[in-house]
């Protein structure tokens, strides 16, 4: 049972602020559903187009960003929350020109509330200054960490398979944040079996939030089952780094379509053939989809479980 102050949190009003660097959340409400491979791979994604990408793990007490990356961070966002440590202390340098600001695995700070997720979203801010994206990886479910992390997203995907229980948690995650009035979050089908199969899932889910919260979603994009994404996590490998086929054109399709709908979105900093990207970013360099209708001191973590 969630706690009689959290409960009160989840229906509280969004704030109407938005971060200066546009925030791409990506989320879920079930665990499991392949978010933060997601995460990780937008995030390598957006900045191969051009983009000055930060990812940040915003996952309360369960931060894996580091292990999907290989890496070993000295500092994390609860040592920049507390003010241990500078934004350019905190951030690690990841593959494809991705800069991470790690979160710490264990830690309950944010989960139980004894830092504030008002102090964590302004530690990010800070970090975020002169980039241009921030791809935020989420907790799964709807505590208020996970919620008041959506409220200030400039765009939140909530990422459900086809499974019936993470499409109805994909709803209750949907529900509340319509309830706190902020914006309506769009749809990732992840292990779809086919086009047809992801086209159907964000049918059905639609066809719900529209009877009963008035509100139809749209489907961003989907990620086909695909071996070699699962391959990808076990070794630590990024799939947008070191995979093919259609499975990437599906992450490629995904990202353009998403960082296409992000307002606000501006490269700056010159592209790789040399041309001046000062200017708001037209439609990113990547394949849009067709859509269907409707200096380390800790040794880098093990991948054992994907999210």
């Amino acid at each position: 049972m969630i706690p009689p102050h959290q409960a009160r949190a989840l229906t509280r009003p969004a704030a109407t602020k938005t971060p200066a660097t546009p925030w791409l959340a990506i989320t879920g409400g079930k665990g499991g559903v392949g978010k933060t491979v997601l995460a990780v791979n937008v995030a390598i994604l957006a900045a191969r187009a051009g983009y000055r990408t930060l990812l940040a793990d915003l996952d309360p007490g369960l931060a894996n960003v580091d292990v999907h990356l290989r890496l070993a961070p000295r500092w994390t966002l609860d040592d920049l929350t507390r003010g241990d440590c500078s934004p350019a202390e905190a951030l690690v340098a990841g593959p494809a020109g991705v800069s991470v600001l790690p979160g710490r695995s264990g830690s309950i700070a944010l989960a139980d509330g004894t830092m504030s997720i008002a102090s964590a979203h302004a530690a990010l801010r800070r970090a975020a200054r002169g980039f241009d994206l921030v791809v935020v990886d989420t907790g799964a479910g709807i505590g208020p960490a996970v919620v008041e992390t959506l409220d200030h997203a400039t765009l939140a995907l909530i990422t459900t398979t086809s499974d019936p229980s993470a499409a109805t948690d994909a709803y209750a995650l949907t529900k509340i944040l319509l309830q706190r009035r902020a914006p309506t979050p769009r749809l990732v089908i992840n292990r779809a079996r086919s086009i047809d199969d992801a086209a159907r899932t964000a049918g059905r889910l639609s066809m719900v939030t529209q009877r009963f919260l008035a509100t139809p979603l749209t489907l961003t994009g989907w990620l086909r089952n695909d071996s070699g994404v699962e391959l990808s996590v076990r070794n630590q490998r990024p799939f947008a780094l070191h995979g093919n086929g259609p499975a990437l054109e599906d992450l490629r399709a995904l990202t353009a379509t998403a960082l296409s709908e992000l307002p606000g979105l501006r490269r700056r900093q010159a592209l790789r053939d040399g041309s001046s990207a000062s200017e708001p970013a037209a439609r990113p360099t990547l394949q849009a989809p067709n859509h269907a209708p409707g200096a380390a001191r800790r040794p880098p973590r093990a991948a054992t479980s994907k999210k």
